[in-house]
């Protein structure tokens, strides 16, 4: 069923979790990954257990992300937000543009199936995943590949994509990159890939992997989905500059249940916080009747 809701700022007070580095749990999440890190918060086990990604070469420490999980831990909910190694032990800080790319898409998504297992085997059994910005497009790829039984929904915020001329993709970087590719021994180069304009420094594998989520992959994947799907975007996303607002009216027709908060920016910013985690509570609170 389609859901279609457009909102207005609420007000709404929550204290935020205290943040201790007894939180912090290391583990590898895949056999071809490094040691990744997370940030692990128990909560009451009669509700649902939050898995929360983080957006485009951020960290668990990214603001949007750190905010959702310290006001989900102040309603009870245990939630984990990892930290996607990109290749890098215990990483721990943003990467630069101009940092050494050289992690794929599918190390992403074997490390995001690792830590879905790695809850597995602590007694969770009834998981949401929340993505965020680029974390959503990656949740909705593990899960076309692999849903386990565990995971019950998925909550996608500021959903886009990655790959359009709208974008700043080039038709030159990518005849490049798939000329390096034949190569065994290509030197690294320079391309445009989202906010990095003509300095993410990456190998051609890494940066044509990620190519993949063009704007129908993410329409269709949706519609692929085998479980319930929410999609919260704010109506003041400098991104739609780019890709259009009609990408919108292009979620709505999807099997998604598409929430429109009026006036939140791409990271939910200042009063739309405690809109964007009213609408997250909501859903977990609906999905957490559903399964009584």
């Amino acid at each position: 069923m389609w859901l279609r809701i457009s909102i207005m700022c609420l007000t709404f007070i929550a204290v935020p979790a205290q943040s201790n580095k007894n939180d912090i749990i290391h583990f590898q999440a895949s056999a071809d990954s490094p040691l990744a890190q997370a940030r692990y918060i128990k909560g009451d086990p009669n509700k649902p257990t939050v898995l929360i990604l983080h957006g485009f070469l951020a960290t668990h420490h990214f603001s949007t992300v750190q905010t959702m999980q310290d006001q989900l831990s102040f309603d009870g909910y245990t939630s984990l937000t990892p930290t996607l190694t990109l290749q890098v032990p215990l990483r721990n800080q943003s990467l630069n543009c101009n940092s050494l790319h050289t992690h794929t898409l599918q190390q992403d998504l074997n490390e995001i199936q690792g830590w879905i297992k790695w809850l597995e085997n602590h007694g969770h059994q009834h998981i949401v995943l929340i993505g965020h910005s680029s974390g959503s497009q990656q949740l909705l790829e593990a899960l076309i590949q692999h849903t386990p039984a565990s995971i019950k929904a998925l909550i996608s915020t500021s959903l886009f994509y990655l790959n359009g001329e709208e974008l700043g993709i080039r038709q030159q970087d990518l005849q490049i990159a798939h000329q390096q590719l034949k190569q065994p021994h290509a030197e690294p180069q320079k391309f445009n890939f989202l906010y990095c304009q003509q300095d993410y420094l990456a190998t051609a594998e890494s940066y044509v992997s990620y190519l993949v989520i063009n704007r129908q992959r993410v329409i269709q994947q949706l519609n692929q989905l085998k479980l319930p799907s929410y999609t919260i975007m704010g109506s003041a996303d400098s991104r739609y500059q780019l890709v259009g607002k009609e990408w919108l009216g292009e979620l709505a027709k999807t099997t998604t249940n598409l929430i429109t908060i009026e006036g939140a920016n791409h990271f939910f910013a200042h009063q739309h916080e405690a809109t964007l985690h009213q609408q997250i509570q909501q859903i977990l609170v609906g999905l957490e009747a559903a399964h009584d």
